[in-house]
């Protein structure tokens, strides 16, 4: 087991309790707990820690199993706003173990990356990692790819997901590209190749490239200060403002918190890139530099922009990345599907967003829900196809080299975005839009992508001399990625089995989540409940937010978006509105009572918006 450095750790007959920094969470893991089922480990593990505990489950689910043990189970526990209880249990033979993860959801957000690293290396007794270090891989034939394909097919079905564009390459270029199922839910038109998604956070790396690209041409460096780069970038805190380098804007590492309301909510097509600085100024750190893995789509989008006003320091900064990016990375590398333009993408053969939604029925979004990335595009706003991500892709496996051999990058440069980075889960490391794995023996280079209704992820082999693309039309599939890196693994180096297993326990996971959390949202509204409601309210980060009422009908309308909304009575007698619809599904705002009209409260871990009435 990986222990989690500067976690306190004390422990006792059976157990080990690990205490985070901030010292309002805790992972105790308790040992040979006695029980015939997940329920009964639980209780048992509580028993042992806290013998006057009499916690009731809210939902208890079974998960994909993984690393040597025969069953996981994961149990969610009530708790008040803020705070996170939960407890997996783990069984190998006879013998259960249990995690019990306790305390505030803003530390679990903040150390999820050192979490994940524990929990991802806890193995049962006797069991110890699998280590292909000194194995040479299988060829990737067509009858290996063909087994991928089909392991596609399946994950498409369990999780709901009508589409998926694909593409295999090794160093000599792209072997095999198409597509499996449709671009929208009912519909005939098939994926292919070249078919259009949002590829999400895959933007990051294509952001880091050209940051590359201007570090060979003497236009930027890595570790020059932000400050010195672009004069007007501000940020909340002095002392981080003077410690960050241009590579902190796209680390993850430099302490500073998700902001992602800020744009999910407040983006739309009208909306100036320079809002991001605007978003950034006030922005403080959770955490030194350095410490922890701190995901910020803001600060990534601001790396896009210091680099665009590198290249072309006299145009509006959206504009001059728009063209670095087309002049540096999209045209030398021959990607000519790729575009920053969702009309462009609109108008040619796209895919459509989809998720599964209240009744567990897949339904299709409307294709530009997304358009609220737009103003901050370089964390995660491009269109592109299987062929266009594999080109890019191909670049990483060739290390900068082109298929005619000429150097496109250096190979330091290029290499620089992967160096060190910040731990996100065991072996693990999130560098610079590019993440690193070594699990197994096995180096893996990669990194995800998401957005509402979308998922994307590549994936290189240097090892292998192999790579593949997999971009899906719908993001609750999303754990079809790592199914997929497991299941390399095990087509290319004969690692056990367990890739189909694991994806057959996750969509059946999510499918009772998603029927779980939607049992009590009533649809349409509690008309009592919705007369406290104001027509029109507004917050100065977020913006406006407007409710239209059609028949009985509530539609809650955002600068980036519309959803119909359903009401759910919460165990302290407060209702909540949620959003329904694809795109915005799950998104959650509480009525807060004031004198004449209900206040609308939204959350993310670290942050509390509050929309009040307006006239």
């Amino acid at each position: 087991m990986t222990e989690p450095t500067g976690w306190k750790a004390t422990s006792g007959p059976g157990r080990v309790e690990f205490l985070a920094p901030e010292e309002d969470f805790t992972i105790d893991l308790v040992d040979d707990a006695e029980a015939t089922d997940a329920s009964g480990a639980a209780k048992s593990a509580w028993s042992t820690i806290d013998p006057a505990s009499q916690r009731a489950p809210l939902s208890i689910s079974k998960a994909a199993a993984s690393e040597g043990w025969d069953e996981e189970w994961q149990i969610e526990y009530a708790s008040t706003p803020g705070i996170n209880i939960r407890a997996i249990a783990l069984r190998h033979g006879q013998r259960w173990t249990v995690a019990l993860l306790r305390g505030s959801v803003a530390t679990l957000s903040k150390r999820s990356g050192t979490i994940l690293a524990v929990m991802q290396s806890l193995r049962p007794a006797g069991v110890t990692a699998e280590n292909f270090t000194d194995r040479r891989a299988l060829p990737f034939d067509a009858a290996r790819r063909e087994r991928l394909k089909d392991f596609w097919r399946q994950a498409m079905a369990a999780y709901g997901v009508p589409g998926i564009g694909y593409a295999f390459f090794d160093r000599n270029g792209v072997i095999e590209e198409g597509g499996l199922g449709v671009g929208r839910v009912g519909g005939r038109s098939p994926i292919t190749a070249h078919t259009l998604f949002r590829i999400a956070s895959n933007t990051k790396g294509m952001t880091t490239l050209l940051i590359a690209r201007l570090v060979d041409q003497g236009k930027l460096a890595w570790d020059e200060p932000v400050t010195k780069a672009y004069p007007g970038f501000r940020l909340g805190d002095p002392e981080t403002l003077k410690a960050m380098k241009v590579r902190h804007l796209v680390c993850a590492c430099t302490g500073m918190p998700r902001q992602d309301l800020e744009w999910m909510i407040s983006g739309s097509p009208k909306t100036p890139a320079s809002r991001v600085f605007d978003l950034l100024a006030p922005m403080q750190p959770t955490g030194k530099f350095g410490e922890v893995y701190q995901y910020s789509n803001l600060l990534a989008a601001a790396g896009g922009y210091v680099a665009a006003r590198a290249a072309y320091p006299y145009m509006e900064v959206g504009a001059a990345y728009d063209r670095a990016m087309r002049e540096n990375v999209f045209v030398p590398l021959g990607m000519k599907d790729t575009t920053f333009d969702t009309t462009v993408a609109l108008a040619g053969d796209h895919a459509y967003p989809h998720d599964v939604v209240l009744d567990g029925s897949v339904q299709v979004g409307v294709p530009d829900a997304g358009r609220a990335i737009d103003f901050a595009r370089p964390a995660g706003g491009a269109w592109s196809s299987a062929h266009d991500v594999a080109l890019y892709a191909l670049n990483e496996l060739r290390e900068g080299l082109l298929s005619n051999g000429q150097r496109f990058v250096s190979r330091d440069a290029l290499l620089e975005r992967r160096r060190g980075g910040v731990e996100y889960g065991e072996d693990t490391r999130y560098g610079m839009g590019v993440e690193t794995i070594s699990r197994w023996g096995v180096s893996i280079i990669h990194h995800g992508g998401a957005l509402p209704g979308w998922g994307s992820d590549w994936f290189v082999l240097p090892d292998a001399g192999v790579g593949v693309v997999l971009l899906m039309n719908s993001q609750s599939g999303r754990e079809i990625e790592n199914e997929t890196r497991r299941m390399l693994v095990e087509l290319l180096y004969g690692a056990r089995p367990q890739a189909l297993e694991s994806m057959k326990a996750d969509a059946a996971s999510m499918r009772a989540d998603v029927l779980e959390s939607a049992k009590d949202i009533r649809v349409p509204v509690d008309p009592v409940a919705a007369r406290r409601l104001a027509v029109r309210y507004f917050n100065p980060v977020l913006g406006k937010l407007t409710i239209e009422r059609r028949g009985s009908q509530l539609i809650f309308n955002l600068p980036s978006g519309s959803s119909r909304v359903g009401s759910e009575k919460n165990k302290d007698g407060s209702t909540s509105y949620v959003m329904i619809d694809p795109a915005t599904w799950g998104w959650t705002f509480l009525a807060r009572p004031t004198r004449d009209r209900d206040a609308l409260v939204i959350r993310d871990p670290r942050h509390e918006y509050v929309f009040s009435p307006a006239k």
